[in-house]
């Protein structure tokens, strides 16, 4: 419950060192069997809480099947906790154990889930100057060291105070020296959210209406510069599914679309739904639509929701639901592309959950994106939290990537943020609204993008070392043991 509360709504980082050495004391005071258990307890309520959104939105079901998956990692991560803590400094091999875990359940099964990784909670807190130099990993790692160093003071753990002021010290020299790349001018974008008619969830359903919304905004955006009201952006950002339907393809969206980016005169990332190499499957995608009605480059999105965008096995569990029967076609991932050159500019693109992977925004930052755009929809889970949730994942990546990011959603949070992860311009959720303001340029990489494989590889090695110098002592103590008790001295 309190590694829960340290994430959004409620979002004080704060406890999740707590959190982490109310683990550590639980895992390490006793039997395996009884860490275990600790780690099941634990994880069931972290999750449990952390993901309620689920019951509200999809079913309890899901909520429970995702909730039990993340538990068993949870338990993993007892185990190894349990293992680790005998070695000498003792909640440094813990910390990597935990993030190793997080790492591995942000990509497995089927893709994964990259919710609750604690580098996040560092948003707000006097340690987030740390997310620009190690970025969400190696964060995690130090909330992770440090919470288990608090327990360990509390179990009188060897070198458990060393681990403590190590951390405090790490993150009091981020915050004197902290990351600031230089700007590069800037750059002006507007953010559209339309809004969706009904009950807020029901996008497929009146697919058109949303469309026609997105429209409407984009041309009143149009006349308010006409009128000199507000000065003409560079770059326009609709959110994912402002339409459902192919708009290249679909001669009446093709018409509107074209009809509202004629008139604001500047290029406009649409999200909509392409059509797949067959009738079976299709894309997630954003694309550059430019005013004379000709398209530019795209982004489509890179991690498909498994149950939500696809059928995993389609072939042989297609029917074992009536819930399958609405996802009719499976979207299919994207091949990295972008950045998007808009304008001389260019832009990282993001769908909806892929700004939680550490695949997709660094990769594009590397590739030279200047700034970070996230089209998301949302309304599935609309009046639930998990749009803040998203929202707090979207600020922490705006810091560890040292770029401005403009979120679009169609009724959730659409937002412009600032690279220190600061809201500059927010509207308000469920309504039909434009956000618009400037943004900085930087081509400048932050340490944590620059060096993200490395310091991933260099924590999992160190997780992986310190339960394989576990795994060495524990066989040396049973050979001993075994000698031991097999030794009868000679009857004199």
């Amino acid at each position: 419950m309190v590694a829960a509360l340290a994430f959004e709504p409620v979002g004080h980082g704060w406890l999740a060192p707590l959190a982490m050495a109310m683990l550590w004391i639980g895992a390490t005071r006793s039997h395996w069997r009884a860490a275990l258990l600790h780690g099941a307890c634990f994880g069931f309520t972290f999750m449990g809480v952390l993901l309620w959104w689920l019951v509200d939105s999809i079913g309890a079901g899901a909520w429970a099947l995702l909730v039990g998956t993340q538990s068993v990692a949870v338990v993993a991560a007892a185990a190894g906790i349990h293992a680790v803590s005998r070695l000498p400094a003792g909640p440094v091999w813990a910390g990597a154990v935990w993030v190793l875990v997080e790492s591995t359940r942000s990509a497995w099964p089927l893709g994964g889930l990259p919710w609750g990784r604690l580098g996040i909670t560092a948003i707000d807190m006097p340690w987030v100057t740390l997310l620009p130099y190690v970025g969400i990993p190696g964060t995690g790692f130090v909330v992770a060291s440090a919470g288990f160093a608090l327990g360990g003071l509390a179990t009188r753990h060897r070198g458990s105070d060393f681990v403590v002021v190590a951390a405090v010290v790490a993150s009091f020299a981020a915050t004197v020296a902290p990351f600031v790349a230089p700007h590069e001018g800037t750059f002006r974008i507007a953010v559209v959210q339309g809004g969706v008619p009904g009950d807020g969830r029901d996008v497929a359903g009146s697919h058109r209406q949303v469309t026609a919304n997105h429209v409407q905004q984009t041309e009143e955006l149009a006349q308010r510069i006409a009128a000199g009201r507000t000065r003409a952006p560079d770059l326009i950002v609709w959110p994912e599914n402002s339409t459902a339907v192919d708009p290249v393809r679909d001669r009446a969206t093709r018409a509107v679309i074209d009809e509202a980016v004629s008139a604001v005169g500047i290029p406009t990332l649409i999200g909509g739904i392409f059509e797949g190499p067959d009738d079976a499957t299709a894309y997630n995608r954003g694309i550059v639509w430019l005013p004379d009605g000709e398209t530019g480059p795209a982004y489509t999105k890179t991690h498909p929701v498994p149950f939500g965008e696809y059928i995993p096995w389609r072939s042989v569990i297609g029917g074992w639901s009536s819930r399958f029967q609405l996802i009719p076609r499976d979207f299919l991932p994207g091949s990295g592309e972008g950045p998007l050159d808009v304008a001389g500019v260019k832009v990282a693109d993001a769908i909806c959950f892929d700004v939680a992977y550490d695949d997709v925004l660094p990769d594009q930052v590397r590739r030279g994106a200047q700034l970070v755009t996230v089209q998301t929809s949302n309304a599935t889970f609309y009046e639930t939290y998990q749009p803040e949730q998203q929202f707090e994942i979207t600020r922490a990546r705006a810091v560890e990537l040292g770029r401005s990011v403009a979120v679009a959603s169609t009724n959730g949070i659409s937002a412009i943020i600032d690279p220190s992860g600061r809201v500059l311009v927010r509207s308000a959720e469920g309504s039909g609204a434009v956000a618009i303001t400037d943004v900085p340029i930087v081509d400048a990489i932050t340490p944590a993008v620059r060096f993200q494989t490395r310091l991933t590889l260099l924590l999992g090695g160190l997780a992986i070392g310190g339960l394989l110098w576990c795994a060495a002592r524990s066989f040396r103590r049973r050979r001993a043991n075994v000698g031991l008790a097999s030794y009868r001295p000679h009857d004199r």
